[in-house]
Protein backbone atom coordinates (compact mmCIF):
# COMPACT_ATOMS: atom_id res chain seq x y z
CA UNK A 1 0.00 0.00 0.00
CA UNK A 2 1.16 3.50 -0.70
CA UNK A 3 0.25 6.57 1.25
CA UNK A 4 -2.11 8.98 -0.42
CA UNK A 5 -0.13 12.13 -1.12
CA UNK A 6 -3.30 14.20 -0.95
CA UNK A 7 -4.21 12.81 2.44
CA UNK A 8 -0.68 13.26 3.75
CA UNK A 9 -0.46 16.87 2.63
CA UNK A 10 -3.92 17.73 3.91
CA UNK A 11 -3.77 15.84 7.18
CA UNK A 12 -4.89 17.54 10.34
CA UNK A 13 -2.27 18.32 12.96
CA UNK A 14 -3.01 17.16 16.50
CA UNK A 15 -1.70 20.14 18.42
CA UNK A 16 0.07 20.17 21.73
CA UNK A 17 -2.86 22.04 23.26
CA UNK A 18 -5.27 19.37 22.09
CA UNK A 19 -3.11 16.65 23.57
CA UNK A 20 -2.74 18.50 26.83
CA UNK A 21 -6.50 18.98 27.04
CA UNK A 22 -7.05 15.31 26.32
CA UNK A 23 -4.62 14.22 29.01
CA UNK A 24 -6.00 16.67 31.57
CA UNK A 25 -9.65 15.75 30.99
CA UNK A 26 -11.38 13.25 33.23
CA UNK A 27 -14.95 12.38 34.07
CA UNK A 28 -18.24 13.72 32.79
CA UNK A 29 -21.16 12.18 30.93
CA UNK A 30 -21.12 13.74 27.48
CA UNK A 31 -23.67 11.65 25.65
CA UNK A 32 -27.09 10.23 26.46
CA UNK A 33 -25.86 6.80 25.48
CA UNK A 34 -22.29 5.47 25.87
CA UNK A 35 -20.13 5.69 22.77
CA UNK A 36 -19.71 2.20 21.32
CA UNK A 37 -16.06 1.57 20.49
CA UNK A 38 -14.36 -1.55 19.13
CA UNK A 39 -10.63 -2.17 18.69
CA UNK A 40 -9.16 -4.85 16.45
CA UNK A 41 -5.58 -6.19 16.42
CA UNK A 42 -3.44 -9.19 17.14
CA UNK A 43 -0.90 -7.15 19.10
CA UNK A 44 -2.71 -5.66 22.07
CA UNK A 45 -0.57 -7.56 24.58
CA UNK A 46 2.79 -6.33 23.30
CA UNK A 47 4.68 -3.22 22.28
CA UNK A 48 2.67 -0.56 20.52
CA UNK A 49 -0.57 -2.42 21.22
CA UNK A 50 -0.11 -1.98 24.97
CA UNK A 51 -0.06 1.80 24.51
CA UNK A 52 -3.27 1.65 22.44
CA UNK A 53 -4.95 -0.36 25.20
CA UNK A 54 -3.90 2.20 27.80
CA UNK A 55 -5.62 4.96 25.82
CA UNK A 56 -8.77 2.87 25.35
CA UNK A 57 -8.96 1.92 29.03
CA UNK A 58 -8.48 5.54 30.11
CA UNK A 59 -11.30 6.57 27.76
CA UNK A 60 -13.49 3.82 29.20
CA UNK A 61 -12.79 5.02 32.75
CA UNK A 62 -13.30 8.72 31.97
CA UNK A 63 -16.16 8.62 29.47
CA UNK A 64 -17.92 5.33 30.19
CA UNK A 65 -17.56 4.12 26.61
CA UNK A 66 -18.84 0.66 25.68
CA UNK A 67 -15.56 -1.02 24.68
CA UNK A 68 -15.15 -4.26 22.70
CA UNK A 69 -11.69 -5.72 22.09
CA UNK A 70 -11.22 -8.13 19.18
CA UNK A 71 -7.99 -10.13 19.22
CA UNK A 72 -7.51 -11.43 15.69
CA UNK A 73 -4.74 -13.82 16.66
CA UNK A 74 -3.60 -15.80 13.63
CA UNK A 75 -7.04 -16.31 12.09
CA UNK A 76 -6.05 -14.88 8.72
CA UNK A 77 -8.82 -16.66 6.84
CA UNK A 78 -11.64 -14.85 8.64
CA UNK A 79 -10.33 -11.27 8.93
CA UNK A 80 -12.94 -10.03 6.46
CA UNK A 81 -15.71 -11.87 8.30
CA UNK A 82 -14.63 -10.28 11.57
CA UNK A 83 -14.70 -6.78 10.05
CA UNK A 84 -18.08 -7.41 8.41
CA UNK A 85 -19.51 -8.49 11.75
CA UNK A 86 -18.20 -5.32 13.39
CA UNK A 87 -19.48 -3.09 10.58
CA UNK A 88 -23.01 -4.36 11.20
CA UNK A 89 -22.67 -4.16 14.97
CA UNK A 90 -23.70 -0.53 15.44
CA UNK A 91 -20.29 0.69 16.63
CA UNK A 92 -19.55 4.40 16.59
CA UNK A 93 -15.77 3.98 16.19
CA UNK A 94 -13.68 0.94 15.22
CA UNK A 95 -9.92 1.23 15.78
CA UNK A 96 -7.68 -1.12 13.79
CA UNK A 97 -3.94 -1.79 14.13
CA UNK A 98 -1.96 -4.27 12.05
CA UNK A 99 -0.83 -4.24 8.44
CA UNK A 100 -1.86 -7.86 7.93
CA UNK A 101 -5.47 -6.66 8.33
CA UNK A 102 -5.32 -4.00 5.62
CA UNK A 103 -6.81 -5.90 2.67
CA UNK A 104 -9.82 -7.15 4.64
CA UNK A 105 -10.26 -3.77 6.32
CA UNK A 106 -10.35 -1.85 3.06
CA UNK A 107 -12.87 -4.24 1.50
CA UNK A 108 -15.17 -3.86 4.48
CA UNK A 109 -14.72 -0.08 4.59
CA UNK A 110 -15.52 0.24 0.90
CA UNK A 111 -18.69 -1.80 1.43
CA UNK A 112 -19.66 0.20 4.54
CA UNK A 113 -18.56 3.80 3.83
CA UNK A 114 -20.58 5.25 6.73
CA UNK A 115 -18.78 3.15 9.34
CA UNK A 116 -16.02 5.05 11.16
CA UNK A 117 -12.98 2.80 10.81
CA UNK A 118 -9.80 4.32 12.28
CA UNK A 119 -6.53 2.78 11.11
CA UNK A 120 -3.67 3.35 13.53
CA UNK A 121 -0.16 3.97 12.29
CA UNK A 122 -0.35 4.69 8.60
CA UNK A 123 -2.41 6.01 5.71
CA UNK A 124 -4.10 3.67 3.24
CA UNK A 125 -5.86 4.21 -0.07
CA UNK A 126 -9.44 4.31 1.20
CA UNK A 127 -10.96 7.82 1.40
CA UNK A 128 -13.63 6.58 3.82
CA UNK A 129 -11.36 5.88 6.76
CA UNK A 130 -9.70 7.99 9.41
CA UNK A 131 -5.97 7.55 9.99
CA UNK A 132 -3.90 8.17 13.12
CA UNK A 133 -0.69 8.97 11.30
CA UNK A 134 2.32 9.09 13.59
CA UNK A 135 5.14 11.11 12.10
CA UNK A 136 7.58 8.37 12.99
CA UNK A 137 10.17 9.86 10.66
CA UNK A 138 10.54 12.82 13.05
CA UNK A 139 11.28 10.59 16.03
CA UNK A 140 13.55 8.47 13.87
CA UNK A 141 15.39 11.63 12.78
CA UNK A 142 16.22 12.20 16.46
CA UNK A 143 17.40 8.60 16.77
CA UNK A 144 19.63 9.13 13.74
CA UNK A 145 20.99 12.36 15.17
CA UNK A 146 21.76 10.76 18.54
CA UNK A 147 23.43 7.66 17.14
CA UNK A 148 25.27 9.70 14.51
CA UNK A 149 26.64 12.16 17.05
CA UNK A 150 27.81 9.41 19.40
CA UNK A 151 29.38 7.37 16.61
CA UNK A 152 31.08 10.39 15.09
CA UNK A 153 32.41 11.47 18.49
CA UNK A 154 33.61 7.99 19.41
CA UNK A 155 31.71 8.23 22.70
CA UNK A 156 31.91 5.48 25.31
CA UNK A 157 30.69 2.23 23.77
CA UNK A 158 31.25 3.43 20.20
CA UNK A 159 34.17 2.45 18.00
CA UNK A 160 35.44 4.18 14.88
CA UNK A 161 33.35 1.99 12.53
CA UNK A 162 31.42 5.04 11.27
CA UNK A 163 28.35 2.83 10.81
CA UNK A 164 25.04 2.49 12.61
CA UNK A 165 22.42 -0.19 12.04
CA UNK A 166 18.70 -0.37 11.32
CA UNK A 167 16.56 -3.49 11.48
CA UNK A 168 13.00 -3.33 10.16
CA UNK A 169 10.22 -5.89 10.26
CA UNK A 170 8.36 -6.10 6.98
CA UNK A 171 9.47 -3.82 4.15
CA UNK A 172 6.36 -1.65 4.06
CA UNK A 173 5.90 2.15 3.79
CA UNK A 174 5.54 2.85 7.50
CA UNK A 175 8.77 0.97 8.33
CA UNK A 176 10.56 2.72 5.46
CA UNK A 177 9.58 5.97 7.17
CA UNK A 178 11.56 4.89 10.24
CA UNK A 179 14.58 4.07 8.10
CA UNK A 180 14.54 7.27 6.02
CA UNK A 181 14.05 9.41 9.13
CA UNK A 182 17.07 7.77 10.74
CA UNK A 183 19.14 8.20 7.59
CA UNK A 184 18.32 11.89 7.44
CA UNK A 185 19.11 12.40 11.12
CA UNK A 186 22.49 10.72 10.77
CA UNK A 187 23.32 12.72 7.63
CA UNK A 188 22.29 15.96 9.37
CA UNK A 189 24.90 15.61 12.11
CA UNK A 190 27.52 13.21 10.76
CA UNK A 191 27.70 12.96 6.94
CA UNK A 192 30.57 10.48 7.16
CA UNK A 193 28.51 7.97 9.16
CA UNK A 194 26.41 5.49 7.15
CA UNK A 195 23.26 3.53 8.02
CA UNK A 196 23.37 -0.19 7.27
CA UNK A 197 19.80 -1.50 7.02
CA UNK A 198 18.23 -4.94 6.91
CA UNK A 199 14.61 -6.15 6.89
CA UNK A 200 13.54 -9.36 8.60
CA UNK A 201 10.43 -9.81 6.45
CA UNK A 202 8.32 -10.46 9.54
CA UNK A 203 7.18 -8.82 12.76
CA UNK A 204 6.80 -12.11 14.62
CA UNK A 205 10.21 -13.81 14.76
CA UNK A 206 12.50 -12.70 17.62
CA UNK A 207 15.00 -15.44 16.73
CA UNK A 208 15.43 -14.00 13.25
CA UNK A 209 15.76 -10.51 14.70
CA UNK A 210 18.55 -11.76 16.95
CA UNK A 211 20.31 -13.58 14.11
CA UNK A 212 20.26 -10.58 11.78
CA UNK A 213 21.39 -8.28 14.58
CA UNK A 214 24.37 -10.45 15.47
CA UNK A 215 25.42 -10.31 11.81
CA UNK A 216 25.34 -6.50 11.97
CA UNK A 217 27.26 -6.42 15.25
CA UNK A 218 29.83 -8.78 13.73
CA UNK A 219 30.44 -6.13 11.05
CA UNK A 220 31.56 -3.74 13.77
CA UNK A 221 28.29 -1.82 14.10
CA UNK A 222 27.84 -0.59 17.66
CA UNK A 223 24.15 0.34 17.76
CA UNK A 224 21.01 -0.92 15.97
CA UNK A 225 17.69 0.90 15.80
CA UNK A 226 14.87 -1.64 15.53
CA UNK A 227 11.39 -1.07 14.13
CA UNK A 228 10.22 -4.64 13.98
CA UNK A 229 7.56 -5.36 16.60
CA UNK A 230 8.16 -8.70 18.38
CA UNK A 231 10.98 -9.45 15.92
CA UNK A 232 12.72 -6.45 17.46
CA UNK A 233 12.81 -8.21 20.82
CA UNK A 234 15.55 -10.33 19.28
CA UNK A 235 17.53 -7.17 18.57
CA UNK A 236 17.42 -6.24 22.23
CA UNK A 237 18.50 -9.75 23.22
CA UNK A 238 21.36 -9.68 20.72
CA UNK A 239 22.56 -6.32 22.02
CA UNK A 240 22.89 -7.80 25.49
CA UNK A 241 24.65 -10.93 24.22
CA UNK A 242 27.07 -8.97 22.05
CA UNK A 243 27.80 -6.26 24.60
CA UNK A 244 26.57 -3.65 22.10
CA UNK A 245 23.65 -1.21 22.00
CA UNK A 246 20.15 -1.07 20.57
CA UNK A 247 17.44 1.58 20.30
CA UNK A 248 13.89 0.58 21.23
CA UNK A 249 10.71 1.69 19.53
CA UNK A 250 7.06 2.61 20.15
CA UNK A 251 7.17 2.26 23.95
CA UNK A 252 9.86 2.74 26.60
CA UNK A 253 11.98 -0.39 26.17
CA UNK A 254 14.79 0.78 28.44
CA UNK A 255 13.82 -1.69 31.21
CA UNK A 256 13.88 -4.61 28.74
CA UNK A 257 17.65 -4.89 28.63
CA UNK A 258 19.37 -2.52 31.08
CA UNK A 259 22.81 -1.52 29.90
CA UNK A 260 22.09 -2.52 26.31
CA UNK A 261 19.35 -0.05 25.35
CA UNK A 262 20.57 3.42 24.43
CA UNK A 263 17.16 5.04 24.00
CA UNK A 264 13.60 4.45 22.83
CA UNK A 265 11.62 6.26 20.15
CA UNK A 266 8.16 6.69 21.65
CA UNK A 267 4.89 6.78 19.74
CA UNK A 268 2.17 7.86 22.19
CA UNK A 269 -0.72 5.85 20.81
CA UNK A 270 -2.45 6.13 24.19
CA UNK A 271 -2.62 9.91 23.86
CA UNK A 272 -3.76 9.87 20.24
CA UNK A 273 -6.51 7.28 20.75
CA UNK A 274 -7.77 8.99 23.89
CA UNK A 275 -7.85 12.41 22.24
CA UNK A 276 -9.81 11.06 19.27
CA UNK A 277 -12.42 9.42 21.50
CA UNK A 278 -12.74 12.57 23.60
CA UNK A 279 -13.35 14.67 20.49
CA UNK A 280 -16.13 12.33 19.41
CA UNK A 281 -17.71 12.10 22.87
CA UNK A 282 -17.87 15.81 23.66
CA UNK A 283 -18.31 16.98 20.08
CA UNK A 284 -15.21 19.18 20.16
CA UNK A 285 -13.54 17.30 17.30
CA UNK A 286 -15.78 14.63 15.73
CA UNK A 287 -14.11 11.86 13.78
CA UNK A 288 -14.09 12.47 10.01
CA UNK A 289 -12.29 10.71 7.14
CA UNK A 290 -8.70 11.74 6.54
CA UNK A 291 -5.36 11.66 8.32
CA UNK A 292 -4.58 13.06 11.75
CA UNK A 293 -0.88 13.81 12.14
CA UNK A 294 0.82 13.10 15.48
CA UNK A 295 4.45 14.24 15.67
CA UNK A 296 7.18 15.87 17.74
CA UNK A 297 5.39 19.22 18.08
CA UNK A 298 2.36 17.62 19.74
CA UNK A 299 4.39 15.38 22.02
CA UNK A 300 2.89 12.31 20.35
CA UNK A 301 6.32 11.26 19.05
CA UNK A 302 9.43 11.56 21.20
CA UNK A 303 12.81 10.09 22.02
CA UNK A 304 13.75 8.99 25.52
CA UNK A 305 17.39 8.39 26.41
CA UNK A 306 17.61 5.60 28.96
CA UNK A 307 18.52 6.83 32.43
CA UNK A 308 21.41 4.40 32.80
CA UNK A 309 22.90 5.66 29.52
CA UNK A 310 22.93 9.35 30.40
CA UNK A 311 26.34 9.25 32.17
CA UNK A 312 27.88 7.83 28.99
CA UNK A 313 26.63 10.63 26.74
CA UNK A 314 28.77 13.79 26.51
CA UNK A 315 27.00 16.95 27.69
CA UNK A 316 27.58 18.63 24.34
CA UNK A 317 25.72 15.81 22.59
CA UNK A 318 22.67 16.24 24.83
CA UNK A 319 22.76 20.00 24.26
CA UNK A 320 22.91 19.45 20.51
CA UNK A 321 20.01 16.99 20.72
CA UNK A 322 17.84 19.56 22.50
CA UNK A 323 18.58 22.05 19.73
CA UNK A 324 17.72 19.52 17.04
CA UNK A 325 14.51 18.45 18.77
CA UNK A 326 13.39 22.09 19.03
CA UNK A 327 14.22 22.60 15.35
CA UNK A 328 12.14 19.61 14.26
CA UNK A 329 9.23 20.64 16.49
CA UNK A 330 9.20 24.18 15.09
CA UNK A 331 9.62 23.07 11.50
CA UNK A 332 12.96 24.82 11.16
CA UNK A 333 14.45 21.37 10.53
CA UNK A 334 12.35 19.59 7.95
CA UNK A 335 12.29 15.82 7.73
CA UNK A 336 11.52 15.17 4.08
CA UNK A 337 10.37 11.80 2.80
CA UNK A 338 9.88 10.65 -0.75
CA UNK A 339 6.23 9.67 -0.51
Amino acid sequence: MTRLHSLRSARTALTGAALAAALAFSGGAWAKEPLRVAAVSGYFSQGFGVSIMQGLEKAKADFGIDLTIVDTGNRALDYEEQFNNLATGDYDLIFVMGWELVDALQKTSDANPEQHFIFIDGVLESPNMTYIDFVEEEGSFLVGALTGLLTDAGAEGFTDSKQVGFLGGRDIPVIRNFLVGMQEGVAFVAPDVTVVDVFAGTFDDPAKGSELSMALYDKGIDVIYQAAGPTGEGVLQAATAAGRLAVGVDIDQCPSAPGAILASMLKRADVAVYAMIKGEVDGSNPVVPGAVSVGIASGGVEIKVCDDMLPRIPAEVMTRMEEIRAGVASGEIAVALNK
